[in-house]
């Protein structure tokens, strides 16, 4: 039996059984390469979102190499490699961060989460799945590039947040990854957020041409969620191992991640009247074709 029967089984146990109205949005953060500054995005953007009165999840699927913890200053007991490892429940792999956030940070294992026998593979399906229903937001900050591993993660996902830089070399690892993805699937939400700008308008140009190069090749709309100020606010975060949300709230760099929160709730709200498969039906499906 493979990944998409347990999965359709899991999925039929579900029915009749009574299911919260609410799901988590969940976003996808990834990009084509290292060293834009993805994690630190994601980190701040989930705290954004908290202070906005969601309930927010970060997992770090950045295997062996995540960042968080050490962007926190944490030193977490337990991975995502020893929930899927060990069979243990996601609340128990949980880390406390600030501002209540809750997040899974990075380990290692997860390469082999295709391969998983069915007990485990039934036990993450049902332990995400049930998941969904208790937060607002579920935040995956992918590794650097995509594996196929990952990418189940990347097309199931509500949103994809994609993060580059204004220079050539990152707008082409930025267009080679949502080519990759898009090849995978049609249809999906692709978002753009230009990190280290030196002004508004190389963010502004530098998307053009990525979302020209979209269009133009593989007829695929981008949207564009804004721009990132080069500051150096940022080293002394990572430094000081404080989120700059939190250490300088009022900068013009954090105001620049609270626009991107507000974007993703304007979205949320949009989506409520939209009757959409859930994660976990997207993730069966995208297993069921393969």
């Amino acid at each position: 039996m493979d990944q998409a029967e347990y999965l359709r089984k899991l999925l039929a146990e579900r029915k009749g059984q009574k299911i919260s109205a609410k799901s988590a949005e969940t976003i996808a953060v990834i990009s084509g390469k290292g060293g834009v500054g993805k994690s630190n995005l994601s980190l701040n953007l989930s705290l954004s979102l908290l202070e906005r009165n969601k309930k927010v999840l970060l997992i770090d699927l950045d295997i062996g190499m995540g960042n968080i913890d050490v962007l926190l200053g944490e030193s977490s007991r337990y991975s995502l490699a020893d929930l899927l490892q060990q069979e243990m429940s996601f609340q128990k792999a949980m880390t406390a961060g600030p501002l209540g956030l809750q997040y899974i940070s990075g380990g290692s294992g997860l390469n082999s989460i295709i391969e998983l026998n069915e007990q485990k593979w039934s036990f993450f399906s049902r332990e995400l799945e049930e998941l969904l229903d208790k937060y607002d937001y579920v935040i995956f900050d992918m590794g650097a590039g995509l594996t196929k591993e990952q990418l189940p993660f990347v097309v199931s996902s509500t949103h994809i947040l994609v993060v580059a830089t204004p220079e050539p070399t990152s707008l082409m690892d930025a267009y080679s990854a949502m080519k990759h993805i898009t090849l995978n699937k049609k249809d999906l939400r692709f978002h753009v957020l230009m990190n280290r700008c030196l002004h508004q308008r190389e963010g502004e140009l530098a998307f053009s041409k990525l979302s020209k190069t979209m269009r133009t090749f593989l007829q695929q709309r981008i949207s564009y969620l804004g721009n990132v100020p080069e500051d150096p606010l940022v080293r002394k975060a990572v430094t000081s191992q404080l989120p700059f949300v939190i250490s300088h709230p009022h900068s013009k760099l954090s105001k620049s991640i609270y626009r991107v929160a507000d974007a993703f709730l304007h979205t949320e709200e949009k989506r409520v009247e939209a009757k959409e498969a859930s994660f976990l039906n997207k993730l069966s499906a995208f297993f069921k074709r393969g």
